[in-house]
C-alpha cells in the first residue's frame, strides 16, 4: 500500500474532489481498484501521474474528448496535433484582442481631447477613429461578441430558474460516511433499484443526493446521502432506511455533471430574489435542506448492468416560497 493512495489522500494532495475523480473514471479517463482486504479503492502511482497529467491539461483548456486521445496515444502525434491546434488560435486570439485594445486606446484619446462633446459626436466626427474601427477583422470583434454571449448566457441561465414543485414521496435512502460516500451510497441504491426492477413498479421514479455532513476542511473528509423514490408502503430492506420526503417549492438550475462551481452564483441568485425567499432549514449538515436530482435516471439505471449509471446532468435545488407583500 505504501506506493497507493486512498481517494481522500488524492483530494487532499492534488485539490480534487471525489465527485470530479468519478466522473473522470466513468468518461474513462481514470481508473482505481479495490484491494483484497480493503474496504476503498486506491490509486496507483500510474493512476496519480496520470491524474496530475489531466489536470495540467484542464488548466491548459484541453476538453476531456481530447485529453483522453492524447493520454491513450503511446505517440506524441495526439498531443502535437492538440496543441498545435490550440496555440494557432491562441495566437489569433492575442493578434485579434491587440488590434482591437489599440482601437480601443485610440478611441479614448480622442475622447479626452474632445471633452465639449458628447462620445457619439466625438467619435462620429473623426473619419480616423471609424476607419480604424472598420479595418478590425471579423476575428477581432467575434472574440468579443463570442466573451458577451458566454456572459449572457450565464446571466441567462440563472435568470431563468426554474420554480418546481416536487411532491411528497417515501424514499429508499443510502446515507455513506468517510471514504468516496457518493460512489458507495450511489452503488447501493443502483443495486437496490435493478434488484427491484423499480423503473416497472414505480415509473416516475426520482434520485435525489446531498451532502451529509458538507466537507468543512482541507481533509475533505464528509458524507453523501441519495433518495430514490419509491411507491407508498414499498418494503426497503437493510442498510437502506424508509424515509418521508415532504417535498416542497424548489427554485432549480441545471448543470452540467464537475459544474458545481454554479452552487455560489445559484445560491446568490436565490438570495437576491424580490419573487423567492430561501426556505430551508440552518444546518450545514445536510446543505441547508438543499437537494441535487440526477436528471433522466430512470433511463440511465436501466442500461447501466452494474455499479452507479454515469450522470451528465444535475438539477441544483434550493428550497423557496414567495417572499411577503
Amino acid at each position: 500500500m505504501s506506493d497507493m493512495l486512498t481517494v481522500s489522500e488524492v483530494t487532499r494532495t492534488l485539490s480534487v474532489s471525489t465527485r470530479m475523480l468519478r466522473h473522470y473514471e466513468k468518461l474513462g479517463l481514470l481508473s482505481s481498484e479495490r484491494m483484497d482486504g480493503y474496504a476503498y479503492r486506491v490509486y496507483r502511482e500510474e493512476d496519480i501521474r496520470r491524474l496530475r497529467a489531466i489536470l495540467v491539461l484542464r488548466k491548459l483548456r484541453v476538453p476531456l474528448k481530447e485529453i483522453g486521445e492524447i493520454l491513450d496515444d503511446p505517440t506524441p502525434s495526439a498531443a502535437i496535433g492538440v496543441f498545435e491546434k490550440n496555440l494557432s488560435e491562441l495566437d489569433e486570439e492575442i493578434e485579434n484582442l491587440s488590434a482591437v485594445r489599440g482601437v480601443i486606446a485610440e478611441f479614448l484619446d480622442a475622447l479626452r481631447l474632445r471633452r465639449s462633446l458628447s462620445a457619439g459626436d466625438a467619435l462620429l466626427e473623426d473619419r480616423r477613429l471609424i476607419s480604424l474601427a472598420e479595418s478590425l477583422s471579423p476575428a477581432s470583434t467575434q472574440i468579443q461578441e463570442e466573451r458577451r454571449k458566454i456572459m449572457e448566457k450565464t446571466e441567462k441561465a440563472l435568470a431563468d430558474v426554474r420554480i418546481v414543485h416536487l411532491p411528497e414521496s417515501e424514499v429508499a435512502a443510502a446515507h455513506v460516511i468517510g471514504e468516496d460516500p457518493e460512489e458507495r451510497a450511489g452503488a447501493m441504491i443502483a443495486d437496490f433499484v435493478r434488484s427491484e426492477r423499480l423503473w416497472e413498479k414505480h415509473p416516475g421514479l426520482r434520485l435525489y443526493g446531498f451532502n451529509h455532513p458538507s466537507p468543512v476542511d482541507e481533509s475533505g473528509w464528509h458524507g453523501y446521502e441519495f433518495w430514490v423514490t419509491v411507491p407508498d408502503g414499498f418494503d426497503v430492506p437493510p442498510p437502506l432506511e424508509k424515509k418521508r420526503f415532504p417535498g416542497g417549492t424548489y427554485a432549480a438550475h441545471m448543470i452540467r455533471m464537475g459544474n458545481f462551481e454554479e452552487w455560489s452564483l445559484f445560491e446568490d441568485w436565490v438570495m437576491k430574489s424580490e419573487e423567492y425567499e430561501y426556505a430551508g432549514g440552518g444546518n450545514p449538515e445536510n446543505m441547508f435542506d438543499s437537494l441535487e436530482e440526477h436528471l433522466n435516471y430512470h433511463d440511465r439505471i436501466r442500461e447501466t448492468d452494474a455499479g452507479e449509471p454515469l450522470t451528465n446532468q444535475l438539477d441544483l435545488l434550493i428550497p423557496v416560497r414567495r417572499r411577503t407583500k
